[in-house]
């Protein structure tokens, strides 16, 4: 195997169809490590350091991704591009190489200064887990749709049922699928206040990549025609992601936010999907729909560790 360092967004953008090839085979991923997430993050989220993606190749052949950036002022920080704002990080691998590529990813930051590795929300069996040492990191609830509704809370389903019906007896209902971010930015400023313009910038371009790439699931309630709730959600092999979620404040009684959720979680069913995940942060409601936690780890380490790691190896 060799590798090669990806420097630069013009450099990234070259790399965006093998990159995507590879990211269709890697096994775990996301869509946070698609090049239609990332190369937007780079392009308006990024705001400074220098970026070191590691290209590993056998015969040529894109077979690993590492989209590195080294930062921070006087200690110096090696990171994965989308930190922060994506709820899961990684390498992305060809079956069967994820041991060399994850050494390659390694031996590779032995070429640059760097104090820290900080890569954070890895799902287990990220192949960088057996080189780095790891700690625990945040959960992502799960709702596995082959229980559902039966794992659903029982009061939330009484609930659920008396909201449904109340709204639709009184107003009239319809449930959209939008194809831009336009009327989901209106509701999610309604509830959480308006976004960053940097923020604001990547969502539409990401949105828009994600789009083409069928990934993309955008759901609508409109209440008498009125934009009530939204959600801001992807599709990647068998589960739905639920990234975002807003509902207009005005209307919280009449329960909008759980009545398009459950909406979606339908959809999500007849879509054949397996999974609907909520991402990060083990809040209330999402155990109300049954979901069950499944861990993230966090590789937190300074460099003269790594090195004395890999000094007792040589000397084993």
């Amino acid at each position: 195997m060799t590798f090669e360092v990806i420097d630069s967004l013009c450099a990234l953008e070259q790399l965006r169809e093998p990159w995507w090839d590879l990211y269709r085979r890697s096994p775990g991923a996301s869509p946070f490590q698609s090049p239609q997430w990332l190369i937007p993050w780079t392009r308006h989220i990024f705001s400074g350091g220098e970026i070191r993606a590691i290209a590993i190749r056998e015969n040529g052949a894109l077979a690993a991704f590492a989209p590195l950036f080294l930062w921070g002022n006087g200690e110096r920080i090696v990171s994965l591009l989308g930190a922060g704002i994506s709820d899961y990080t990684g390498l992305l691998y060809t079956p069967g190489c994820e041991r060399q590529a994850a050494e390659a990813v390694r031996h590779s930051l032995d070429r640059c200064h760097w104090d820290f590795v900080d890569f954070a929300d890895l799902r287990p069996g990220c192949p960088l887990l057996e080189v780095f040492p790891s700690e625990n990191c945040s959960v992502c609830p799960v709702l596995d749709l082959a229980t559902h509704p039966d794992a659903m809370d029982r009061k939330h389903g009484t609930d659920l049922r008396r909201a449904r019906n109340r709204l639709f007896k009184n107003f009239r209902v319809d449930f959209e699928t939008p194809e831009s971010l336009n009327d989901f930015s209106y509701v999610y400023e309604r509830r959480w206040g308006a976004m960053e313009e940097s923020t604001r910038a990547f969502h539409a371009d990401a949105a828009c990549e994600l789009q083409r790439a069928g990934m993309l699931r955008l759901f609508l309630l409109r209440i008498d025609g009125a934009p009530a709730a939204a959600i801001y959600a992807f599709v990647w092999r068998s589960t739905l992601y639920c990234y975002l979620s807003a509902y207009d404040p005005a209307l919280a009684k009449l329960s909008p936010g759980a009545i398009l959720l459950e909406h979606a979680i339908e959809q999500a069913r007849a879509e054949g999907l397996a999974a609907v995940d909520f991402l990060r942060r083990p809040e209330a409601y999402k155990y109300r729909w049954g979901a069950r936690d499944r861990a993230t780890l966090r590789i937190h380490v300074r460099r003269d560790a790594v090195l004395s790691k890999m000094h007792d190896q040589r000397a084993a």
